[in-house]
This record gives C-alpha cells, sequence and structure tokens, in this order.
C-alpha cells in the first residue's frame, strides 16, 4: 500500500512540475509591464498549480489518507504567523506533503505568487 502511495505521489508531483513549466512558459508571451507580467504569471500560476490542493478560492482542500491538509490561506493566524519570507522558502524547499520548487520561479515570481497569498490574508487592507 505504501507503494502505491508513493507512486501516486511521484506521478502528482511530475505533473505539478509540468504545469509549472506550462504556466511559466506561457507568462513568458504575455505583454505589458514588468509588473503587470509577473502579476499575470502568479496568478496563472496560484491557479494551476497551488490551486490543485489550497484551491482556487484559498481556502485549502481536502488532502489524501495519511497527508495532512493544505494550507487555509484564508486564515488571518496563517497570514499573522508567516513572514513573506517564510513564505518563500515554503515554495522553495517545500513543506510537509507540498514538495519544493527549487529555483524554478524568478525572484520577481516568487514575489508574486507570495503577494497573491497574502491577497487572501481577510485582514488586510486592500488597495
Amino acid at each position: 500500500m505504501a507503494e502505491r502511495q508513493s507512486s501516486s505521489t511521484s506521478l502528482a508531483l511530475r505533473r505539478a512540475w509540468w504545469l509549472v513549466l506550462l504556466t511559466v512558459a506561457q507568462g513568458c508571451q504575455r505583454s505589458g509591464t514588468a509588473s503587470e507580467q509577473a502579476a499575470g504569471r502568479a496568478e496563472q500560476t496560484f491557479r494551476t498549480v497551488c490551486g490543485r490542493c489550497h484551491g482556487a478560492d484559498g481556502k485549502g482542500g481536502v488532502a489524501p489518507e495519511g497527508v495532512s491538509a493544505p494550507r487555509n490561506f484564508r486564515d488571518p493566524a496563517f497570514h499573522v504567523n508567516r513572514t513573506d519570507e517564510q513564505l518563500r522558502q515554503a515554495i522553495r524547499v517545500g513543506k510537509g506533503a507540498m514538495p519544493g520548487y527549487g529555483n524554478l520561479f524568478s525572484d520577481a515570481d516568487l514575489e508574486g505568487l507570495v503577494r497573491k497569498i497574502r491577497s487572501f490574508d481577510p485582514g488586510a487592507k486592500k488597495p
């Protein structure tokens, strides 16, 4: 049974990597300012990669048996207790069942993902 879960997890991770690569490639084709492009890539990356587990609405989701549930980004306590650097590190190296994405994202793209995660904070001031 553990071997089946490992194989399933490995397949899921490979799919996630391909989605990330596809997302980054699509983002490179967009026009607009660098800031607009980074925001668009972050939105697309979150939707296609992060949202698969954390939900498009950031509320988290249901995890397979034996795996902790994905983080709910709408929880104000989550935002209060984490720095932007901790979020960047979690994306880079992974945390719990979430795989790390290493240096796959540029610093600008990583910053865009952190801003996207922060946008779910119900206690944050909205522009």
